[in-house]
C-alpha cells in the first residue's frame, strides 16, 4: 500500500516536459545552416589558397628549372635545400648530395681543407649575418670530381618576417667567355705587333728629320716634324695601353691617373690633331691652369674624338671654338662647331654604340667615338653631354671633376 501511494504520489506532483515550439526549432535548424555554410566558405577558401600555393610554387619551379643559369638555396645554417637542374649539371652534383651537406663544398678553399669543410665561405657568411648581396665576376666553383671552372656569381640573402632565412645563389660556368678573352687577348697581341712595325719606321723618320730641320734653322718645318713625332709616341703609347688594360682585364677607373693641367693637355691636342690650313679655324678660349687627376692617354683620346668630329661636320670655312674653364668643383672642356646640327630626336642616343645621327650619314664612321668617349669620361666620374640646333651646330661638353 506504501509503496503505491508514493508512486501516485509521485505521478501527480510531476509536470510534463515542454514541447518544442516551432519557432524555436526554426531557428536551431538556421543556426545550424549558418555555420554550415560558414565552415562550407572556409574549406572553399582554403582549397583556393592551397590551389594557389601550388601553382605558385609550379610557376617557381619551372622557371628556375628552365634557366640555364645554376640556382641554389641555403638555409639559415648555411645548409643546401634546393638545387636548380643547371647547377646539378655544371657542378656535377646531384641535388639530393648537395642537400645532404653544406654547400662550401662547391668553394675550393673549403674543400681542399677538410678541417673547415663545414664553414661557409666569408661571402656568404656575410650575406646570411648581414644581408648584404655579394657579387663575384672572378671566382671558382669545385665540381664533384675536384675540377676547377670559373664562375660568375651572386648571393643575395632570404627575408621573412625581416629576419634573414636564408639566401640563394646565381651562377653561370664561365669557362667559354675566358676562352674567348684568352682569343681576344692572343688576337690583340698580334695585331699590337703589326702596328709597332711601321710605326716604329714613322717615329726613327720622323725623329732625324726633326734634328736636322732643328739644325737647319727651320722652325716652321721642324715644328710639322715635332707634331709627328709627338703623334707618333702618342700612338704607341695608345697601343701600349691597349695591350696593358686587355692582359689585366681592368677598366678605366682602376687604371694609373696623374695630375696635369688640362688646358696644357687641350693645347698639346691642338697641337697634333689640327693641319695646318685648319689652325686658324680653331679658338682656345682658357686662361689659367686647370688641374684635374685623369688618365692622361684616355683624356687625350676623348679631346680628339670632339675636335676632329667638329672639323669633319662643319663647313671648312666656320669657326671652331674651344673652351676649358672651372665651373665649380668641375673642369669644364666645351667644342663649338657651326655645323649641320644633330636632330632632337637623335641627341638621347647620341652616345650608343655604333649610333649616327641621321644628318651625317653620308659622312664616313662607325659610331664609337662618342660612345668611348662617354666611358671614358664617366669612368673618370664626369660627364660628357650635347647640345644642337639644326642648321646652326653643336656644342659638345666634358665636365671633370676638378683636383683643386
Amino acid at each position: 500500500m506504501t509503496e503505491n501511494s508514493n508512486a501516485t504520489q509521485l505521478d501527480q506532483t510531476s509536470e510534463p516536459l515542454p514541447e518544442a515550439t516551432p519557432g524555436i526549432a526554426n531557428q536551431v535548424l538556421q543556426d545550424i545552416q549558418a555555420v554550415n555554410e560558414q565552415l562550407l566558405i572556409a574549406g572553399l577558401r582554403e582549397q583556393a589558397l592551397a590551389e594557389q600555393l601550388s601553382h605558385q610554387l609550379a610557376f617557381t619551379k619551372a622557371i628556375t628549372t628552365s634557366v640555364g643559369e645554376g640556382i641554389f638555396v641555403l638555409d639559415a645554417a648555411g645548409q643546401c635545400t634546393f638545387v636548380n637542374p643547371a647547377a646539378e649539371q655544371m657542378l656535377g652534383w646531384t641535388s639530393d648530395e648537395l642537400r645532404a651537406q653544406t654547400i662550401s663544398c662547391v668553394f675550393p678553399g673549403q674543400a681542399e681543407d677538410s678541417t673547415t669543410s663545414s664553414t661557409l665561405p666569408l661571402s656568404l657568411a656575410d650575406v646570411l649575418s648581414t644581408g648584404t648581396i655579394q657579387r663575384d665576376e672572378n671566382a671558382q666553383f669545385v665540381q664533384r670530381d675536384g675540377e676547377l671552372f670559373p664562375t660568375s656569381y651572386t648571393a643575395a640573402p632570404i627575408i621573412a618576417d625581416k629576419q634573414i632565412v636564408g639566401a640563394v645563389v646565381s651562377f653561370h660556368d664561365m669557362t667559354e667567355v675566358r676562352r674567348l678573352q684568352q682569343i681576344r687577348e692572343e688576337y690583340l697581341a698580334l695585331i699590337s705587333h703589326d702596328l709597332r712595325a711601321p710605326l716604329t719606321t714613322i717615329l726613327g723618320r720622323a725623329q732625324l728629320l726633326l734634328r736636322g730641320l732643328t739644325q737647319q734653322g727651320l722652325a716652321r718645318e721642324a715644328d710639322n716634324a715635332r707634331i709627328v713625332v709627338e703623334s707618333s709616341l702618342r700612338m704607341n703609347a695608345m697601343i701600349e695601353d691597349l695591350l696593358n688594360r686587355n692582359r689585366t682585364d681592368t677598366n678605366t677607373s682602376a687604371r694609373q691617373r696623374s695630375a696635369v693641367d688640362l688646358v696644357t693637355v687641350v693645347q698639346r691636342m691642338l697641337d697634333q690633331t689640327i693641319a695646318i690650313n685648319d689652325r686658324e679655324r680653331v679658338t682656345l678660349d682658357a686662361s689659367t691652369p686647370l688641374p684635374v687627376v685623369v688618365d692622361v692617354v684616355d683624356i687625350e683620346r676623348v679631346i680628339v674624338n670632339l675636335l676632329t668630329n667638329a672639323l669633319k661636320f662643319s663647313p671648312p670655312d666656320v669657326l671652331i671654338n674651344v673652351q676649358v674653364y672651372q665651373q665649380a668643383n668641375e673642369a669644364i672642356f666645351t667644342v663649338t662647331d657651326q655645323g649641320r646640327g644633330i636632330a632632337a630626336e637623335d641627341l638621347p642616343h647620341l652616345f650608343e654604340k655604333h649610333y649616327r645621327a641621321h644628318t651625317v650619314t653620308q659622312v664616313a664612321g662607325n659610331g664609337l667615338g662618342l660612345y668611348s668617349s662617354r666611358l671614358i669620361v664617366e669612368a673618370h666620374g664626369g660627364r660628357l653631354g650635347a647640345e644642337s640646333t639644326l642648321g646652326k651646330g653643336s656644342t659638345f661638353t666634358v665636365a671633370l671633376p676638378s683636383s683643386d
